[in-house]
This record gives C-alpha cells, sequence and structure tokens, in this order.
C-alpha cells in the first residue's frame, strides 16, 4: 500500500510557494516589530521565551531604521530558509539528524489520503515541546534560547 503513495506534483510546489510566502511575511513582520519598537510578546519559541530588562533596552536601539529593517529581512528570510533548507535535506536523505537524538530510519511526504488521516501527527503541536528534550541535549554554548534558569 504504502509503495504506491507519493507526494503529487501540485502539492510539492504548492508546499515550496507556500514556504517562500511564510519565509518573507515572518521577516517581515519580526522586522516591523522590532523597527517599530511593538512589544516583543510575539516571539514563541521556545515556548518560555522571553527578554532580560538588558536585552529589551537594545531592542529599543533598533527603532526608526529602515535600512536595519531590510537588512533585518533579509537576515530573518535566510535564516529561516537555511532551517528549511536543512531540514528538507533530512526528509530528502542528503543528510541525517544528529545520531545522539537516537536511531533515524528516514521519512518522506506523501499525499493525505482518508486512510491515513486518522494516522497523523500534529507537529506544530509538538515542536514547543520537543524544546525540553533539545534544551537537555544543547551544549553549553555560553548563551541560551530562553530565560529559564533550571
Amino acid at each position: 500500500m504504502f509503495q504506491k503513495m507519493k507526494l503529487s506534483k501540485h502539492n510539492i510546489n504548492t508546499f515550496l510557494l507556500s514556504a517562500n510566502q511564510k519565509i518573507e511575511e515572518n521577516a517581515e513582520y519580526v522586522s516591523d516589530r522590532l523597527v517599530n519598537g511593538g512589544e516583543m510578546d510575539f516571539v514563541t519559541y521556545p515556548p518560555n521565551c522571553g527578554f532580560t530588562q538588558e536585552e529589551n533596552l537594545s531592542l529599543e536601539k533598533l527603532k526608526n531604521d529602515p535600512n536595519l529593517k531590510s537588512a533585518l529581512r533579509k537576515i530573518l528570510a535566510d535564516n529561516s530558509a537555511s532551517v528549511l533548507f536543512d531540514l528538507f535535506n533530512i526528509i530528502d536523505g542528503t543528510s541525517e539528524p544528529d545520531e545522539k537524538f537516537g536511531e533515524w530510519t528516514e521519512i518522506c511526504f506523501v499525499d493525505k489520503t482518508d486512510e491515513l488521516a486518522e494516522d497523523l501527527y500534529f507537529l506544530h503541536d509538538k515542536l514547543g515541546s520537543a524544546y525540553w528534550g533539545w534544551r537537555e541535549l544543547r551544549p553549553d554554548k555560553g548563551w541560551k534560547p530562553d530565560i529559564y534558569e533550571g
């Protein structure tokens, strides 16, 4: 059954166009918030992400600079695209996750069918909770992406 399943060219194209759209939209949204001096309460990753008072004061210095906004959009878009590119390499089987995460047997995307629908995982819901596992495995780099002190 699974050998005949595949991801249609239409869904591949739609998925990749949507990924590029989201990269651009998110880069624009974040750079707008930073440069316009908005609250940073929109940051959702990691789950307990927050900024120290010193970080918030530094972010205030970014306000009202259109050249900075343009540069930030490009940096944020590149970061998002790089992450997706690396994940697509894992999905494509041209690279593998770090072996410290466990055995990897490869995955693939297929078009959704009624038969498959009941077995789907909602990965978007699992990303935040998986952060804590990553945080335990993450080497000490002298900084961390969250403000949790535990």
